[in-house]
């Protein structure tokens, strides 16, 4: 692993595990700002770099990002208050999962940044959960428009709020779906209408996403981080028995195997696990440094989405022309409570969208051509699916 990014990693350690790291002269400390960028670990880059005894050239621009997240972070932290008193208030049951629990069991809560804040409710709560959101002036994303997912937004604060734990088909043809659904009526109370999966479910579904955005286009450093605070938190209290179990039940064992290993080698988390062939592990983690915070970074993302699954190309292009009932109800709001029997006018409604502005045909044109070739960044993605236990 090239000089620069093994030491980003180690930064990224220093920071978790409360360690001495020296200065290096010869860093390049403008990839190691930019891989902090991509990763979104500005603000545990910054407090890792604090503790130099010679600050980096990057210091100012880092210390700059960091003052932002602790500002956003309080933001956010005061928006999802408002939040769960309303829906308290209204006597909706809500359950807080991913990075808003998570950031808890970092050394400082505001280095675990996030995009979106996740929580789920129950089904028949959706539209009383609708206007409670609308009342304390959150905007509906119309755009964003997911049955099982609706997307609000209020300055600073981005919520998704779920009906269902996990709500599409993901892998190894395993019902992912039901399987959260009943972890889901286990939950904990914390307070109030406010729940969360018990800490070995919540674990399980942690690796359950990692394992998704891995097997989509890929993951960054922060989800490994993740894991690692997951087990330095409660290592010594989780029925591991239970969550091994859990892993073979779901066919995630080998994926999960592998994810311990990389956080046991890089970050000397206290798990069990089998080691994992050397080679191998600096393959998986020079992937994970190289593409950033979900794999988007420089890789064709539309070709891995078609050929991950490995579907011949002329079902890929079929499907693609026409996309199923499912696929879209899901994700055209106008399509949401159309008849099945609808299904060619939505086609046809979807093919003229495409068609007639100059930016949807140059997308559609990208689309088709990544079905029908191969590139060396399809290649290489299956190659690490089958490496991390994916395929």
């Amino acid at each position: 692993m090239m000089n620069t990014k093994y030491y980003f990693i180690q930064i990224i350690r220093s920071y978790i595990l409360s360690e001495k790291i020296d200065s290096d002269e010869n860093i390049d400390w403008d990839e190691i700002f930019r891989l902090a960028q991509i990763h979104s670990v500005q603000a545990i880059l910054y407090m890792a770099v604090d503790k130099l005894d010679e600050k980096p050239p990057i210091y100012n621009a880092l210390k700059e990002q960091f003052l932002r997240s602790v500002n956003i972070s309080a933001l956010q932290e005061a928006g999802m208050e408002q939040v769960i008193k309303k829906l308290t208030s209204e006597n909706i049951d809500h359950m807080l999962m991913k990075g808003y629990i998570l950031r808890n069991y970092y050394p400082d809560k505001e280095a675990r940044t996030f995009g979106d804040i996740d929580f789920l409710i129950n089904e028949c709560d959706r539209e009383k959960s609708h206007k409670a959101l609308l009342d304390i002036g959150f905007k509906y994303d119309e755009e964003a428009y997911n049955k099982y997912v609706w997307t609000y937004n209020k300055g600073v604060l981005h919520i998704e709020v779920h009906t269902d734990i996990i709500y599409e088909k993901l892998f190894n043809d395993f019902d992912y779906i039901g399987y959260f659904r009943e972890k889901a009526d286990n939950k904990v109370l914390i307070n109030g209408n406010t729940y969360e999966l018990k800490k070995e479910d919540h674990f399980i579904y942690v690796l359950v996403h990692l394992a998704k955005h891995f097997y989509n286009a890929g993951v960054g450093i922060r989800m490994i981080l993740d894991i690692v605070v997951f087990i330095q938190k409660y290592g010594k209290t989780m029925d591991f028995n239970y969550i091994n179990k859990e892993l073979s039940y779901i066919k995630l064992k080998d994926f999960s195997n592998t994810i311990f290993y990389i956080c046991k080698k890089y970050f000397d988390t206290n798990i069990e696990c089998t080691p994992v062939d050397n080679d191998k592990a600096e393959q998986i983690m020079r992937y994970i440094i190289d593409h950033g915070v979900f794999g988007f970074d420089e890789k064709d993302i539309q070709g891995i989405t078609y050929k991950k699954n490995g579907d011949n190309r002329i079902k890929l292009l079929f499907n693609k022309i026409f996309p199923s009932y499912d696929i879209m109800s899901n994700l055209y709001p106008w399509f949401r409570n159309g008849k099945k029997y609808m299904l060619p006018y939505a086609w046809i409604r979807r093919w003229i969208y495409f068609i007639v502005n100059k930016e949807n045909r140059k997308l559609l044109n990208s689309k088709f051509f990544a079905i029908v070739y191969d590139n060396e960044d399809i290649i290489k993605h299956i190659e690490m699916l089958k490496i991390v236990g994916l395929k």
